[in-house]
């Protein structure tokens, strides 16, 4: 252990106290544990005894700092997905929606409700696919002041600007349940086209789904990835997905698994879902 690089004062030592107790009574509840550890590096509690947040992770709790992060990732997705009425039950749902979170956070509170209405009447289920998920988000983010959208009442275009505080949430509501269901058969059909077009050529395995689908669907700034990688457990995972090479952004992703095929099937359940 490093010498002591920054005192804290006495409120920070019982704050930094009741944090660590907080890590060792959660243990297995990722989100309290990710926000302990949030609170610690931002505040810099770990400084009286380690001289980075790194250190004080790997040297107290034997984490490495990536797993810190991880821990802390799932915190902050737990905490913007409960604003639409959304848990994950465990760290790997957290780690899956994600890139969805990272959009409801930048959403305004008309948005949040419509999303969250959406969410738990139109999908039917308390717990939506990850693809439901990031398809209304990113339908409601897309919507913005100078947007045109049908007036509650009329059904005449008009922009969304104009409109009462109550017409404009009923018409952002709109907007994200039709569009979110539009944007989701679109994804539902690629898949049925890709796999009818397997067929007629006498192919119909996962490696040829993913080949018909690349040629069917992908454009030129877009690849399918299957990665494979360690988990925190340290056990090797594969995942595929579909991947933006401009943006570096993820278009569409499966949930990890235990090996190839399962890994390219779930993520035919989530580009047709």
């Amino acid at each position: 252990m490093t010498a002591p690089v920054d005192a804290l004062t006495l409120h920070e030592q019982v704050t930094l106290t009741q944090l660590e107790g907080t890590i060792r009574d959660g243990w297995h509840g990722f989100v309290t544990v990710g926000e302990a550890l949030l609170t610690i590096r931002d505040q810099r509690l770990y400084r009286a005894a380690h001289r980075t947040f790194g250190d004080y992770c790997e040297q107290v709790w034997g984490w490495s700092r990536q797993r810190a992060q991880q821990l802390m990732d799932a915190a902050q997705t737990s905490h913007a997905l409960s604003t639409i009425g959304l848990q994950p039950e465990n760290e790997r749902q957290a780690r899956e929606l994600k890139e969805a979170a990272k959009v409801v956070q930048h959403l305004e509170p008309e948005q949040i409700v419509a999303v969250a209405q959406y969410l738990k009447t139109a999908t039917g289920s308390e717990k939506p696919t990850t693809s439901q998920v990031k398809a209304a988000a990113e339908v409601a983010a897309s919507i913005d002041a100078h947007a045109t959208v049908q007036h509650p009442d009329t059904g005449a275009e008009v922009p969304l600007h104009t409109l009462t505080g109550e017409q404009r949430a009923a018409a952002i509501a709109e907007n994200v349940s039709t569009g979110t269901h539009e944007r989701l058969q679109r994804q539902k059909d690629h898949v049925q086209e890709s796999v009818m077009q397997a067929r007629s050529n006498g192919k119909g395995g996962w490696t040829d789904w993913c080949l018909s689908y690349a040629q069917q669907h992908l454009i030129d700034t877009q690849e399918l990835r299957i990665v494979i990688k360690r988990d925190p457990s340290g056990n090797p995972k594969a995942q595929a997905l579909v991947i933006d090479t401009d943006t570096h952004a993820t278009i569409a992703f499966g949930e990890p698994a235990d090996w190839l095929k399962k890994a390219v099937l779930n993520l035919v359940e989530e580009v047709k879902a």
